[in-house]
């Protein structure tokens, strides 16, 4: 096992309460008690909180994709792997206590001239649809669908994001489970 070090340590601890409590509600003295850090080994990583937050960010990014990666590994349809998208977003709602996306959650606190946080938010949504393209590609749809490609990657993208939304609001994954269902009889 190795050893947990203090940029772990402050990584993990801003991961939890950013998502939890949020990035505004959470201070920099709340990350140092609670990392059980010095306020110079904080400051020895990172100079500002933003740049803790750019650090959570890039870090979620491969957490969540790493993440989706290892649900899907074990199929090898693209019908299955396109289940599997929604399946691992229903299960991180149901992980995570309908907490919501939290890519969702920071742009909506950050002021919108904070253009590297909304840049990183920007390439997640679209390497997201870049993996649902990749997938409705691999289909080989008939062409007589009632959508193309392009039209039917839009409507699982949204399906997806308001699912995950509905699945904040209601506390519930009814909306991403309806969504799974839509869309497979669209596919």
């Amino acid at each position: 096992m190795k050893p947990v070090v203090v940029l772990d340590k402050i990584i993990e601890t801003a991961d939890r309460l950013f998502y939890e409590q949020g990035y505004n509600l959470t201070g920099i003295n709340q990350i140092i008690e609670e990392a059980g850090i010095s306020k110079p080994s904080l400051y020895n990583h990172f100079k500002s909180k933003n740049d803790l937050l750019l650090a959570y960010l890039d870090q979620l990014y491969t957490k969540w994709f790493d993440g989706l990666d290892a649900y899907s590994k074990d199929f090898d349809a693209p019908l299955d792997k396109l289940i599997a998208f929604f399946d691992y977003r229903i299960n991180r709602q149901i992980a995570t206590g309908y907490k919501g996306c939290p890519w969702n959650k920071i742009i909506n606190e950050v002021p919108s001239e904070q253009f590297e946080i909304f840049e990183r938010a920007s390439k997640f949504k679209a390497d997201l649809k870049a993996r649902i393209t990749h997938l409705v590609k691999q289909l080989n749809r008939s062409k007589d669908k009632p959508l193309n490609d392009e039209d039917l990657v839009e409507v699982i993208f949204s399906e997806c994001e308001s699912g995950v939304l509905m699945a904040r609001i209601t506390k519930s994954h009814t909306y991403l489970e309806k969504a799974k269902d839509r869309v497979l009889k669209l596919v």
